[in-house]
């Protein structure tokens, strides 16, 4: 058999845990291989990598295994995200500031003096209890022109498509009347992106107790590398998850007690993540497809100072380092020999 053969075959039969099957395998495929057949086909591929993962998870009779097995990358997939996406921003580009920020400024409220002026240049920051997008903030006193709220509004619009920014919603902040519904006042708000940062925006006005100004937030978007390495880093530690499950299951394969234990330590840690989970991947997913730009990061709920989810950090990764440590600490025991001579005694 050709080298040009062999070669595919044996790296995709890597994919097997290592052992007698694996070479076993190998020798059948390629001597069953067609004459002239240079490689794997698409089906044949996907049914090795599809019975080759479950191997890795050994007792094959047993079902439980492959549904903890499957917790376990997606979970571990969502932890390895989480921490990609943490140290990427480390390396996304700053906040405007100096004259690129003043220009902005002027662009935003023309000759208006900014007040309350707000700034954190770190990637995030604690915003009593929630992890908030690093931001720049400032506010202005109202003049004849900001009370003209949709006049003020649609001249802005105007600069910032001029300026190449996209503007993605307007709507109305005003407080409304319980019974009639009518509007209490003429304040609406403006949200607009373009490639590295995202706007919010108001004008407020309250002709009743001549009360008003303009607010102002600027934060940064994610960058698409970041986003798309996020999303990389993910899918490896997905595969990570599965083949950590896969050896912790052969490695406690013939140790019930610890075994179980592992497990349902295990499955008690992924449990306490699951909100975490579920709130970050459709975050995630309005991110990646260009939908969404928040303004916390999809794994705000693992940080253990926030409000929402965060105090069950502790507990759950706590719980899986325990399940590991039970896998690491007790050494494999071999499988029970069975006596061939009792199975001939029992036929005589």
């Amino acid at each position: 058999m050709s080298r040009r053969l062999a070669t595919p075959y044996r790296l995709l039969l890597r994919v097997y845990p290592k052992g007698l099957r694996r070479g076993e395998l190998a020798d059948t495929l390629l001597m069953a291989a067609e004459a002239g057949h240079v490689r794997p086909g698409p089906i044949e591929t996907l049914n090795l990598l599809r019975h080759g993962m479950r191997a890795r998870l050994g007792r094959p009779l047993n079902r439980s295994v492959v549904v903890l097995a499957v917790f376990a990358s997606i979970f571990s997939g969502f932890l390895s995200a989480s921490l990609a996406n943490r140290i990427g921003w480390e390396a996304a580009p700053a906040l405007p500031s100096g004259a690129a920020w003043t220009q902005l400024a002027e662009m935003l409220t023309p000759g208006l003096s900014a007040r309350g002026y707000a700034r954190s240049d770190g990637p995030f920051r604690n915003n009593g209890g929630e992890t908030d997008a690093a931001s720049v903030s400032y506010s202005t006193d109202r003049t004849p022109a900001t009370e003209d709220v949709d006049a003020y509004l649609a001249g802005l619009q105007q600069r910032l498509e001029a300026a190449g920014w996209t503007v993605t919603d307007t709507y109305s902040t005003s407080p409304t009347n319980i019974e009639t519904g009518a509007r209490q006042n003429n304040s609406q708000a403006l949200t607009a992106r373009n490639d590295a940062l995202v706007l919010s925006f108001e004008d407020y006005f309250d002709a009743s107790y001549a009360e008003g100004g303009l607010r102002v937030s600027i934060y940064r978007t994610e960058p698409r590398w970041l986003t798309g390495s996020t999303l990389a880093v993910g899918l490896l530690g997905m595969l990570a998850g599965w083949l950590l499950a896969g050896w912790a299951s052969r490695r406690l394969e013939h140790r019930p007690l610890a075994a179980f234990s592992a497990a349902t330590t295990a499955i008690g840690g992924l449990v306490l993540l699951i909100p975490a989970w579920l709130l970050g991947s459709l975050q995630y997913l309005g991110i990646l497809s260009g939908t969404d730009v928040p303004e916390s990061p999809f794994w705000r709920c693992l940080v253990p100072t926030d409000e929402l989810f965060g105090a069950m950090a502790y507990p759950a990764g706590a719980a899986i380092t325990a399940a590991i440590a039970v896998a690491v600490l007790c050494p494999p025991r071999p499988a029970p020999a069975t006596n061939p001579g009792s199975a001939g005694a029992a036929k005589t």
